[in-house]
C-alpha cells in the first residue's frame, strides 16, 4: 500500500475512535486527504479495478458512514432541554456532517462515478426512513439522491425494480406528510425523476400507485398550495404515457376522475406559467387518448362519457377565458408583449373546438364538472352552478370581427389556422365564404401590422382546405373565386415586404396548390426580373408552380433587351435560371460541384 493510502487508512480508523475530540481532530484530515492527487489516483484506479482487497472508494464510504452514526448517535442522546446557544451548536454540527458527506461524494465521483450505487442508495434509504436521521440529515440526503444519484444514468441500470419502487413509495409519502419542515418542491422533483426511471427501467409503476397522484392533487385542492405540483403532474403525465399503451381505459377514466380538481385548481388558485403548461400538457394527452386521430365518435374509437363531455365543455370555456385575459393582460402592460398565444394552449384549444362544435348546436348551458365549494366537494349531490356558453364557428366569427387590438384578434386567428390545419375535412363547406370574406377585410387593414402574418397564415390553411374539398357547389365556388382573385392581388403586391415574404409566398404557393384561381404571366415574371431576389420562400413557391401549371414560353420583361441578343428571345426558363444564379445566392454555389435540388427541376 503507498504512503498515501496509509496515511488515509489510519485516518480513516481514526474517524471511528470513541472519543469525540479524536474524530473531530481528523476530519480536516480526512478532507484534505481525500482531495489529494495521489491518494484520488489511488483510490480511482482500486475502485476501477473492483479488487476489494486495496482501499478504494467504496471502503473509505464505509469508515465516513460509520463516522456519521457516531456523531448521530451523540446527537439522538443528547438532552433536549437546552440553551440557544446549545442548540445552535448542534445546528452548525449536523450541517458540518452532511456537508462532509456531500464532499466526500463529490471527490469520489468528480471524475467518473465511482461508488457503487448500492452503497449510496443503502444510505440514503436508511437515512431518509429512520425518523430522526431523516429529520436531521433527510433534506441532504434528497439532494444527494437527486443530483448524485437520479442524475447518473450509468446507476440507472444499478437499481433494481424494487428499489425503484421503495424510492417512489417513500418520497410519495414524504410528499403527502403534513410536516411544515418538508422541501415539497425537492420531494416532487425527486417523485419525477424516480418515476421517469421505474417507466423506463423497469416493466413500469403498478397501476396501484395510481392513488398516489389523486392524493396529491386532492391535497393541492384542499390546502390550496401547489408547491412541486408541476413536478408531481409531470410525472403524472410520464406514468400515463407508459399506461396508456396497453391501458387506455383506465387511463381515461383517470382522466374523467382527476380533471375537474385540476380546472378547480386553475380557477380558484393563482398559478404560476410553469404550472399552467404541466396542466396544459396533461389537458393535451388525455384529449389524444379518449380522442385518437381526433375521433369524435364511439364508432370511430372515441371514449365517451358524460363525464369526459362536462370536462370538455369547462375545459373550453376557461381556454376562453384565459386567452382574454393574455390579450388584456398584453394590452396593459408596458413594454412590448408578444401578440401570439402559446402554441401548446392554441393546438388544445383547437382540439376541444373540433370535439364539441356541432352545426346544429350554436349555445349551450353547462354545469360545472368541478365542486366550487367545501359542501359540494364533500357532497356530490349538490346542486353545480349553470352557466350558458357560445358554440361553433359563430364564435370564432365573431372574435375575429369584433377584436380591435392585436391582442385580441391574434389569438383566435392562432386558433382559425390550427383547427381548420389539423382538421380540414371538418370545416364545413358554408363557413367558407364568410371566413374568407372576413379575413380579406382584415388583410389590407393593417398592411405592417403584427396581426398580417397570421391573417395571410390563416388564408393559406383555408386555400389548402378548400383545394381538397371537391364537393362545393358552382355558385358557391364562383364566390370564392372572387374573393380569392381580390386576395391573390393584395398578396401579390405584398411580396416587396420581407417581414412577411415568407407568408406571402407561402399563400400564393397554398392557392396555386388548390388551383383557386388561374395563374397570370406577373407571377412568371416575378422570377424573371428584379421585382423579389431568391429566398427560399420564393423558391419553393416557384417549384410547386412549376410543378402544377404550364409554364409560358415566354414572358415579356424590361431586361430581356439587355440579356438576350436582340434576334433571339430568351426563353421564360432561361430568365428563371439567371434569376436563380446571377443572385445573392452566386457565393453559396461557388463551391458546389452539382446543382442544388431545387435546380433540378429547371434542368
Amino acid at each position: 500500500m503507498s504512503l498515501a493510502l496509509n496515511d488515509l487508512l489510519i485516518c480513516c480508523r481514526q474517524l471511528e475512535h470513541d472519543r469525540a475530540t479524536e474524530r473531530r481532530k481528523e476530519v480536516e484530515k480526512f478532507k484534505r486527504l481525500i482531495r489529494d492527487p495521489e491518494t484520488v489516483q489511488h483510490l480511482d484506479r482500486h475502485s476501477d479495478s473492483k479488487q476489494s482487497k486495496y482501499l478504494n472508494w467504496d471502503a473509505v464510504f464505509r469508515f465516513l458512514q460509520k463516522y456519521v452514526q457516531k456523531e448521530t448517535e451523540c446527537l439522538r442522546t443528547a438532552k433536549p432541554s437546552v440553551s440557544a446557544s446549545t442548540q445552535a451548536t448542534r445546528q452548525k454540527k449536523m450541517q458540518e456532517i452532511s456537508s462532509l458527506v456531500k464532499y466526500f461524494i463529490k471527490c469520489a465521483n468528480k471524475r467518473a462515478p465511482r461508488l457503487k450505487c448500492q452503497e449510496l442508495l443503502n444510505y440514503i434509504m436508511d437515512t431518509v426512513k429512520d425518523s430522526f436521521n431523516g429529520a436531521v440529515y433527510g433534506a441532504d440526503c434528497s439532494n444527494i439522491l437527486l443530483k448524485d444519484v437520479l442524475s447518473v444514468r450509468k446507476y440507472w441500470c444499478e437499481i433494481s425494480q424494487q428499489q425503484w419502487l421503495e424510492l417512489f413509495s417513500v418520497y410519495f409519502s414524504l410528499y403527502l406528510k403534513p410536516a411544515q419542515d418538508i422541501n415539497r418542491v425537492l420531494v416532487a422533483r425527486i417523485i419525477h425523476a424516480v418515476t421517469k426511471g421505474c417507466c423506463s427501467q423497469t416493466d413500469g409503476l403498478n397501476s396501484k400507485f395510481l392513488d398516489f397522484f389523486s392524493k396529491a392533487i386532492q391535497h393541492a385542492r384542499q390546502e390550496k398550495s401547489s408547491a412541486g405540483l408541476n413536478h408531481i403532474l409531470a410525472a403524472f403525465i410520464t406514468f400515463l404515457k407508459t399506461l396508456a399503451v396497453n391501458f387506455r381505459i383506465r387511463v381515461c377514466q383517470l382522466g374523467d376522475e382527476i380533471l375537474p380538481t385540476l380546472l378547480y385548481i386553475w380557477t380558484q388558485h393563482r398559478l404560476n406559467d410553469s404550472l399552467k403548461e404541466v396542466i396544459i400538457e396533461l389537458f393535451q394527452l388525455q384529449i389524444y387518448v379518449h380522442h385518437p386521430k381526433g375521433a369524435k365518435t364511439q364508432e370511430k374509437g372515441a371514449y365517451e362519457s358524460s363525464k369526459w363531455k362536462s370536462i370538455l365543455y369547462n375545459l373550453y370555456d376557461l381556454l376562453i377565458n384565459e386567452i382574454s385575459h393574455i390579450g388584456s393582460r398584453g394590452k396593459y402592460s408596458s413594454g412590448s408583449r408578444n401578440v401570439a398565444v402559446k402554441e401548446n394552449l392554441i393546438e388544445l384549444m383547437a382540439d376541444i373546438c373540433h370535439q364539441i362544435f356541432n352545426e346544429d348546436t350554436r349555445s349551450l348551458e353547462i354545469s360545472q364538472s368541478y365542486p366550487t365549494t367545501q359542501r359540494e366537494f364533500n357532497d356530490y349531490s349538490a346542486p353545480c352552478k349553470k352557466k350558458k356558453i357560445e358554440l361553433g364557428w359563430e364564435v370564432i366569427k365573431d372574435h375575429l370581427q369584433k377584436s380591435q387590438s392585436d391582442f385580441d384578434l391574434v389569438p383566435w386567428l392562432q386558433i382559425t389556422t390550427q383547427l381548420i390545419s389539423k382538421y380540414p375535412s371538418s370545416f364545413p363547406n358554408c363557413e367558407l365564404s364568410p371566413l374568407l370574406m372576413i379575413l380579406y377585410q382584415l388583410l389590407p387593414q393593417h398592411r405592417h401590422g403584427e396581426r398580417t402574418p397570421y391573417v395571410l397564415r390563416c388564408l393559406t390553411e383555408v386555400a389548402l382546405c378548400q383545394g381538397k374539398k371537391a364537393n362545393l357547389e358552382g355558385s358557391q365556388k364562383s364566390d370564392l373565386l372572387k374573393f380569392w382573385i381580390k386576395i391573390w392581388s393584395l398578396t401579390f403586391r405584398g411580396i416587396s415586404s420581407e417581414q412577411i415574404q415568407a407568408e406571402n409566398f407561402g399563400l400564393l404557393g397554398a392557392i396555386i396548390q388548390g388551383s383557386l384561381i388561374e395563374v397570370d404571366r406577373e407571377f412568371w415574371k416575378l422570377f424573371t426580373g428584379s421585382a423579389c431576389r431568391p429566398s427560399c420562400p420564393a423558391v419553393c413557391c416557384l417549384t410547386l408552380a412549376m410543378t402544377i401549371c404550364v409554364v409560358p414560353e415566354t414572358v415579356k420583361t424590361g431586361v430581356e433587351q439587355s440579356t438576350c441578343e436582340v434576334n433571339r428571345s430568351c426563353s421564360s426558363k432561361e430568365l428563371m435560371m439567371k434569376w436563380l444564379l446571377l443572385s445573392q445566392l452566386e457565393d453559396d454555389f461557388e463551391d458546389r460541384t452539382e446543382l442544388p435540388p431545387v435546380l433540378h427541376r429547371f434542368v
